[in-house]
This record gives C-alpha cells, structure tokens and sequence, in this order.
C-alpha cells in the first residue's frame, strides 16, 4: 500500500493487522473488524445523504450495511495532503446472492422488505433531498422511447447492415410496442400521486439492488435449504436476514420504493428465463412483510412492461463504435428476443390480480 494511504489510515482510530487488494479498494482487517477503504470522487453532499440513511437504519436495528467510519476528528471523509478525499467503511466477509438458488433470492425479497419497512421518514437536511430526489418515470420512458425511435431510423437509413443491426429491426417493433404501452398506462395511473407521497414521507430506495450488493455473510447462518429447515416468513424478516448484508448505497434517493423490487425481479427473472415460480415469490415474500398497495403493484408491473433491456442494449450500441459489433451484444440482444414470449406470459399473470 502506498505511503499516502497509510498516512489517511493513522486518522482513523483503528488499527490496521491485515490489507489486502480488492477492485478499486482495499480490505483492511483491523481490530474494529473488517473495513473497506477506497478513493472518494462524489460531493460531500451526497456523502452525507447516504450515511444519514444508513445511521437510520443502524439506529431502527438494521445493523449490516457499509456504514461509513469516522475519524478521529468526527469525519466521514479523509484528505491526504495533496487534497485527494478518502472513505472507509464497514465491510463483511461472504458471498454475493446466487440469482439461481431460490431460497437466497427469497431472503434477499424478505431483506428488502425489512430495508424498505425502515427507510421511511429519514431526515435529511434541505439541501440533502433537493438533489437526491428521483426523477419523473414518465419523462424517462419518454425520453427512452424517442431515443429507440431514432436508433431504429438510423439503422433503417443504412445501406448495409451487420447482424446486430438485422436482429434489431427484426424485434424493434414488439419491444417499441411496449414502451409506448407503458407510457400510455402510466399516464392513466396513480403514479404521480405515489411519487408526492413518496417524497412526503421520505422513502429511501436503495437504487441499485441486485445480486452484487447483496452480500450471503459467511460463518453466520447455514442456508435453509443446506439444514432441511423450511423457510417461513417469520424466519426470512428476522433470524436468516442476520445472516445477510446489503451494501453500496451510491444510487438511494427518495422515491417509490417498489423500484427496488422492480430491479430485483428483473434481474432475477432474467437469469431464471423468466420463470414464473421465482417472479410469484419475490412478491408473495416482500407484500407479506411490508404490503403492496394496489397502485404500487400497477407500477410494478408497468416498469417491468417497459423494455428496459432491449433499451440498454440500443443505447450502447448508438453510444459505441458500429463498425464492429461484438459477438456477446448480438447474444445478448437474440437471448432478450427470444425471452420476451416467456416475459409477456409473466406480465400477463402480473396484470390479472392488478
């Protein structure tokens, strides 16, 4: 480790037995425990905003996130002497969630209901939430839609086309479908009534809450399918959600909190090949611990319409080089194709109980 960091190191009050290399971080175990140290890019500002949510949740008794260390000198943040800002946080040792065993992907729904339950009414200063707000999902699925619209131009307008572009225009009309469908039924709905509510109670999302930032802590609990022990409810919201942490904040604002699930489903879905049996109990799990309201679940289920990933996979293709496309991105986009029919027959069982 390099002499400047060491320097940061001596303001912090723990001592440091053990470092090693993690990706653009270091692990140090010290006498305090496990701790991640790495530079620090972002505004104080916001700085601030993520470890005033996570002090809440320490303090209503949500222990095992990456809170922020302080210094010596009562801060969370570090300088070395030529200006470059540092962070240290509470680390753990363990695994990410595996999208393919389901009883971790339903103590991961269970955890967020345990997050979401406590992220509500969290104070932050003025200048805090004036910045951390989410933005308007209507204004985004519209942006979205034009941005598809003039890809499809584009790739329509060439001369020659490769075999990206060919697939593209083969699914551009089902997916584009979608979008405008989403917007259409946004409009008609609660959502913004939701979004007011949301900021009025001040309900923190995570933001980016996928299987990187879900951490299976080692040396804790056994996994329920390991000990034969069926998994309850109960069982998920206390007990097994010890064994579990969530980390990496950088993306919470105050928002509808059923965006979270929103991101996990699709994740989970898609790795899954959208297997109904694992979208049914994400949700059966999480609305048992903290409710769904039926206007949430409309929301739920017009952000999973919209084709969020066949608009990702559009976006890095027009923001890249096209005169060579990779193999990986034409497998990605078929393997979108050809799991919309399996995404369409869960979207319809989620509109049924709406």
């Amino acid at each position: 480790m390099e002499d400047r960091y060491q320097e940061v190191l001596k303001k912090y009050p723990f001592k440091v037995c053990n470092i090693y290399r993690a990706r653009g971080a270091y692990l140090l175990e010290t006498d305090c425990g496990l701790k991640l140290f790495k530079c620090f890019e972002g505004s104080r500002n916001r700085a601030l905003f993520e470890h005033n949510l996570k002090e809440h949740l320490f303090i209503h008794g949500y222990y095992n996130t990456d809170l922020y260390v302080k210094t010596i000198e009562d801060d969370i943040i570090a300088e070395d002497q030529t200006g470059c800002q540092y962070i240290v946080k509470n680390w753990f040792w363990g695994e990410e969630c595996n999208l393919k065993e389901l009883s971790q992907i339903e103590m991961a729904s269970a955890n967020l209901a345990k997050l979401h339950s406590i992220l509500k009414g969290v104070e932050f200063t003025k200048e805090q939430l004036e910045y951390n707000i989410t933005g308007n999902l209507k204004e985004t699925f519209e942006k979205r839609n034009r941005e598809l619209k003039r890809v499809k131009g584009y790739i329509w307008d060439k001369r020659q086309r490769n075999q990206f572009e060919i697939l593209y225009l083969n699914y551009y009309d089902e997916f584009h479908e979608q979008g405008q469908e989403a917007v259409e039924k946004l409009a008609k709905s609660n959502y913004n009534k939701v979004l007011e509510e949301a900021i009025r109670q001040r309900l923190v999302c995570h933001g980016n809450y996928n299987y990187h930032n879900i951490m299976m802590l080692k040396n804790k609990y056994e996994s329920p399918s390991k000990s034969g022990l069926s998994l309850s409810v109960a069982d998920l919201s206390s007990e097994w959600s010890k064994g579990m942490a969530t980390t990496n904040f950088e993306k919470a604002h105050v928002g509808i909190q059923i965006y979270d699930l929103y991101q996990f489903i699709r994740k989970v879905m898609e790795k899954n090949d959208w297997d109904i049996l694992y979208g049914y109990n994400i949700i059966e799990i999480y609305d048992r611990i903290r409710p769904i309201s039926k206007d949430e679940l409309e929301i739920l289920y017009l952000l999973l319409l919209y084709p969020e990933k066949f608009w990702k996979i559009t976006n890095f293709y027009f923001n890249g080089k096209k005169v060579w496309i990779s193999t990986r991105n034409i497998q990605k986009l078929n393997s979108i194709g050809e799991q919309n029919p399996k995404r369409i027959i869960f979207l319809k069982k989620l509109e049924s109980i709406l």
